[in-house]
């Protein structure tokens, strides 16, 4: 029965998490629907947290002691696994992270002041926070987005060198979209819960959708400011044309995203209409709204699940709820 109710709440999870990217397209403003898959992401950690206040609370019980052997076996062992998997990931986000800046940061010089006005500037309008700019002297198209107190734009020569004024300007509204939004934090945070919850497939599907859609909203908070999207979707044309099969360092918000994907779609829709003003400026980090809404609805939903399955086995009483939670 306490397996039924481990795998009870990870099916809880799924499904939950399944409805929320059915639903998702009649989701509007690039905000709300990062909030729901940023939940999505972090659902299973509700489940995990109940498993293992559960193994915590009911281990002394005589309803759990009694269970036959296999049971007690699994009851056991699945959570404990699934946190040690969930810790080695937290570990493993934290270090590809610390690596990836330092990696990153020793490849770069300190941009000159004419650069560094610029990008204050496009920031100053934007509303985000003034970045360092650092330039690395790669002959191929390169830039991105980074940081881990503060956020820090690396830009290659060639990218100075090969992008006219207003290319290069739109390509550095983008970016700066990035560090508005904090994607270099949301996409770290995003990245290990996936890991953590490599099993479930949902936890893949919401990243997938994330990484793609923070493309779109930069996209689109990029032409806002500067009016012209042909001279955004000129830029990436060059750059994905000249980029092809490059490697983009993991952690940093490439202007092509992680791996290339939907470039081709991102043209198009620049071509076809400037985006449009969601209204939305500068982001917070933690999701709030819509999302902690559709949280609390989570919480009920597993609570109401795990006293549904414990009462009929009596291995309940009065406050242990209150106790487990």
């Amino acid at each position: 029965m306490h397996l039924l109710i481990i795998l009870s709440s990870a099916g809880l999870v799924v499904l939950t998490g399944w409805a929320a990217l059915r639903l998702m397209p009649r989701v509007r403003g690039w905000q709300r629907r990062r909030e729901l898959q940023l939940l999505i992401l972090a659902a299973p950690v509700i489940s995990l947290g109940l498993a293992l206040g559960g193994l915590h609370h009911f281990s002394g019980q005589t309803c759990f002691l009694g269970l036959p052997p296999w049971d007690y076996t699994l009851s056991v062992g699945l959570p404990l696994l699934m946190g040690f998997i969930a810790l080695g990931a937290g570990f493993l986000g934290v270090f590809r992270l610390l690596l990836m800046h330092g990696l990153v940061a020793r490849r770069g010089m300190r941009a000159g002041p004419d650069l560094q006005a610029k990008v204050d500037a496009i920031a100053q309008r934007m509303g985000a926070r003034h970045p360092r700019v650092l330039v690395c002297a790669d002959d191929r198209p390169l830039v991105l987005t980074f940081g881990l107190l503060g956020p820090t734009l690396l830009v290659s020569c060639w990218m100075l060198a090969r992008l006219d004024g207003q290319e290069l300007e739109s390509v550095l509204a983008h970016e700066l979209a990035h560090v508005a939004r904090r994607d270099y934090l949301v996409v770290c945070l995003a990245t290990v819960l996936r890991d953590a919850f490599f099993y479930l497939p949902t936890s893949w599907a919401a990243h997938r959708q994330l990484e793609a859609e923070k493309e779109y909203a930069c996209d689109d908070l990029a032409v806002n400011l500067t009016g012209r999207p042909l001279a955004l979707a000129s830029a990436l044309g060059r750059v994905w044309q000249h980029g092809l099969g490059r490697e983009v360092p993991c952690g940093g918000q490439a202007l092509t995203g992680a791996d290339g994907g939907g470039v081709e779609a991102r043209i198009t829709r620049l071509l076809a209409r400037a985006p449009q003003s969601s209204g939305e400026g500068p982001t917070a980090v933690l999701p709030l709204g819509t999302g902690a809404t559709a949280l609390v609805g989570v919480v009920a939903a597993e609570i109401m699940n795990v006293a549904a399955l414990l009462a009929p086995i009596g291995c309940t009483h009065g406050m242990a709820l209150g106790k487990l939670f």
